[in-house]
This record gives structure tokens, C-alpha cells and sequence, in this order.
């Protein structure tokens, strides 16, 4: 009798960067109390578990990491345990694990991976390595995976491989590349590679470490066009790092078709949205809005089917309010900030409280003069329509601020890894929408004091 279709299928979990040895900062307050969750519950090592666990039931063929499996060199011993558990556990379950060195890994992850038993490092000294993986009635894979030789490559590593492209393991072979590097990064120092590339190497897909914003889709991938993307991390390592995070099952069908399922698993989710305040809204009913918003967005992610043991939430409030100024005081004191509760089994806090708030005021009205309010309110109105106007705005201000930008003082911020260029268009847009309201609020008082006098 014919095996059942998923049966035949090759299922692999293609995992992000996981970065063992890092654990979430700045928790451990928010994090206190008797309905609270262990610090420990929330690091890449929990995930990893995780992971191993969902294999284990998923039954999948193989695991494969993207890159950076481990923070650094100096947290390879602190990294070396969980993840010798983690291969052991999947290798009796007869689950192969293989893995690419990223830019964080290089020196680290060869070193353990010649040390645990069953770890199939791919990839060794910037030359690409394959691995097949076959099965009965089923479909052939051959997976071909390139590690960093060093911290940092300048060039793409898909140059070489289009140089001399391997030969299928056997001619209706599945070719699936991963890789860590910077895509379509052309200047950068991790690996660049562009996407011109990876279509000319017509592989049907190809899956990507060192951004931890995943943009792979679920779904299944259109034959004869190569899909590509990143995994993202495993767990929200950062802040920043918003949204649902897991690794990927991918499953190739005996015909050669693939279709990817993230696994959303992260035991951390971060999320930031938008509160628009009503103009008549005060500080007591923010506070109400800001516990309802909590219970929503909380309760939305549970009817996806992930259920986050901690959830943080940063929040803007936007809109005008008559009553912005206690709002603001009250921001100030941080008491929005200490509110958590728990939200069907997940530890819900409020980490910040942002500033968006317009002023009170009628900007067009306001913009039909040649004051300084004025002046401020046209180029504010050009700022937030984002046209051709606002090109111009922006243009400026990043001639003058260029210098000081590129100091090298800020060299230590440009290496983290949350770092973001604040001459990016968006970046750049934002702050001076918030410098021009805030003039606009000074220079209001300024005027109300002087009618005063």
C-alpha cells in the first residue's frame, strides 16, 4: 500500500539566528512578582528547546540553522550544553542537524560542532558544501550551505557558486540553498549578495540568516520561481524585533513541490502599535484605553494559535488631545509603564510609552501665515503628506546633519545589532515631525505668555 502523501514529503525546520548565550535585557524588574514568568523561560536556549520538541513531534527529516547559533566565541562554553541536548535529543530521534556559520558563529560554531556528535557543519572555509537528504517514493533534496571564513567577507558568496554551479545529486533533485549574509547589501561586510544572483542560480528556493525581521510567507512556493527570504530569529531578541518569530517547516512533496509553515514558538513577542487619542480623551481615560489595547492585542495573537509566555508592548499615543500637557506629565512619571496582568496565560507589560502626539492645533489654519508657527506648520504638513516637498525637507536636513551623523564617536552604536541609520528616509522623517511639533508646542507657549504680559 502507498505510503501517505506527508509521509513521502521531506520535511525540514529551517531555523534563523538563535544567538545562545544572549538573554533579554532590562526584564528583570518588569518581571518580578508572583505572577510573573522565570527570566530563564524567555532565552534562546528555552526556544531552542522548543524547537527540539516540535521536530521531535513534527516528525521532521532534518533541522538546519541559518547562522549564528551562538552569540559569540566567548559564549561558545555557555552555548555548548543546550545545544549538544538539543542535537542528541534529535539525533535518537533519527533527525539530522546540519548548520552554516554566520558572522557572530564563525569562530565558535565549527569549534562545537566538531566537538557534538551528529552536527553536520556545512560549509567549512567559505566553500559551499552539499548535503542530500532522499526518502523512499519521495523526493531528492540536495542542500547547499556556505559558513563565514572570518568575522567579516566583503564579498558575495554566490559569486563563487555561479562560477561553477554543482551538478544534482540525481537530475529531479530539489536544490535548496542557505546561506547568512546581507542581501542585496552591496557595500556592506557580511557576506552581500543580491537577489540577481540568487535567481540566476535557479535553485528553487533559498533560505537566509543574519536579519532578524523574518520575510519569508507562508504558503506554497510557485513552481519555477525561486523563493528567498529570511528566517528571522528564533525568539524577539530585541525590542525591535517585532511580530511572530519561529523556525520554518518546509516540506517538498514527492513532485518536487515545497510549501513553508512558520512555527511560531518564541516564548518573548514584542509589539508596537498606535494609540490615537480622541481630542477630549484625559489621563484617566488613557489609562483605560492603554489596559484595553493591552487585552486586545494580546488576545489577537492567541486566535492565531501562538500563545507568548511574555508579551511586551510599546506604545505610541497619536492624535491630539485637549489634556495633552497632563498627558504628558503623566507619561512622564513612567505609571503607564509599570502596568502588566495576565492575558489567558500570557505575562502582558507595557515596556515604554511613546510620544506622538500632535499638537492642538488646526495645522492648515495655522500654516496660512509667515510667522515662525506658521513656517514650522507648512513644512510639518509637507512632512507628514510625504511627497516631493518632504524630499526636498529631508534633503536638507541630511546635508546638515550628515557630519555629525558619521562621527566617529558613534561607531561603538553602528556595530550593535539593533542599530538603525538615523538618516534613513523613515528614520529621518519621524524625527523631524517630532522636532517641528515640538517647536510648534514651545513657541505656542511662548506666545501665550507674551499675550499674557
Amino acid at each position: 500500500m502507498d505510503m501517505p502523501l506527508k509521509a513521502q514529503a521531506i520535511r525540514l525546520l529551517a531555523i534563523g539566528d538563535v544567538h545562545l548565550g544572549t538573554r533579554p535585557v532590562n526584564l528583570d524588574t518588569i518581571l518580578q512578582g508572583p505572577n510573573s514568568v522565570s527570566l530563564s523561560a524567555l532565552t534562546p536556549e528555552s526556544a531552542l528547546a522548543s524547537v527540539v520538541d516540535l521536530a521531535i513531534r513534527l516528525q521532521v527529516d532534518g533541522v538546519v540553522f541559518a547562522g549564528d547559533v551562538v552569540e559569540s566565541t566567548n559564549a561558545r562554553f555557555e552555548a555548548l550544553r543546550p545545544l549538544e541536548q538539543a542535537v542528541k535529543c534529535l539525533v535518537d530521534a533519527e533527525i539530522r542537524v546540519l548548520g552554516v556559520g554566520g558572522n557572530h558563529d564563525v569562530e565558535a560554531l565549527p569549534r562545537l560542532a566538531k566537538t557534538i556528535d551528529g552536527f553536520e557543519f556545512l560549509g567549512a572555509g567559505g566553500q559551499w558544501e552539499r548535503a542530500t537528504f532522499s526518502k523512499a517514493q519521495g523526493p531528492t533534496v540536495d542542500l547547499l550551505g556556505w559558513s563565514f571564513p572570518e568575522p567579516k567577507v566583503r564579498t558575495s558568496p554566490l559569486a563563487a557558486l555561479l562560477k561553477d554551479l554543482p551538478q544534482r545529486s540525481q537530475s529531479s533533485a530539489v536544490q535548496i540553498g542557505i546561506v547568512h549574509g546581507d542581501l542585496d547589501g552591496s557595500h556592506g561586510v557580511y557576506a552581500p549578495f543580491s537577489s540577481r544572483e540568487i535567481r540566476d542560480t535557479q535553485f528553487a528556493a533559498w533560505f537566509l540568516g543574519h536579519i532578524h525581521k523574518p520575510s519569508l510567507q507562508n504558503g506554497p512556493i510557485e513552481s519555477g520561481i525561486a523563493t528567498y527570504g529570511y528566517l528571522g530569529s528564533l525568539t524577539g531578541l530585541t525590542r525591535r524585533e517585532t511580530g511572530p518569530h519561529g523556525p520554518w517547516l518546509v516540506e517538498i512533496s514527492p513532485q518536487g513541490e515545497i510549501e513553508l509553515t512558520q512555527q511560531v514558538i518564541a516564548p518573548l513577542r514584542w509589539e508596537h502599535r498606535d494609540l490615537k487619542l480622541d481630542p477630549e480623551d484625559d489621563v484617566t481615560t488613557v489609562g483605560d484605553r492603554i489596559v484595553d489595547v493591552m487585552e486586545d492585542i494580546a488576545r489577537q495573537i492567541q486566535e492565531t494559535g501562538h500563545q507568548p509566555l511574555v508579551l511586551g508592548l510599546r506604545l505610541r499615543l497619536t492624535g491630539s488631545s485637549r489634556h495633552e500637557i497632563a498627558i504628558r506629565r503623566e507619561m512622564g512619571q513612567k505609571h503607564w509603564q509599570e502596568m502588566n496582568r495576565i492575558v489567558g496565560g500570557t505575562f502582558v507589560f507595557v515596556d515604554r510609552v511613546l510620544d506622538g502626539l500632535e499638537a492642538f492645533l488646526d495645522l492648515r489654519k495655522a500654516a496660512t501665515g509667515n510667522d515662525p508657527i506658521s513656517i514650522l506648520a507648512q513644512d510639518l504638513l509637507h512632512l507628514e503628506a510625504g511627497g516631493r516637498e518632504c524630499q526636498v525637507l529631508l534633503q536638507a536636513a541630511r546635508a546638515r546633519l550628515k557630519e555629525t551623523a558619521n562621527h566617529s564617536r558613534w561607531s561603538p552604536l553602528r556595530e550593535s545589532r539593533d542599530y538603525e541609520d538615523p538618516l534613513a528616509h523613515e528614520s529621518l522623517r519621524q524625527l523631524m515631525i517630532q522636532s517641528a511639533r515640538q517647536a510648534i508646542r514651545v513657541l505656542l507657549q511662548q506666545r501665550g505668555q507674551g499675550a499674557k504680559a
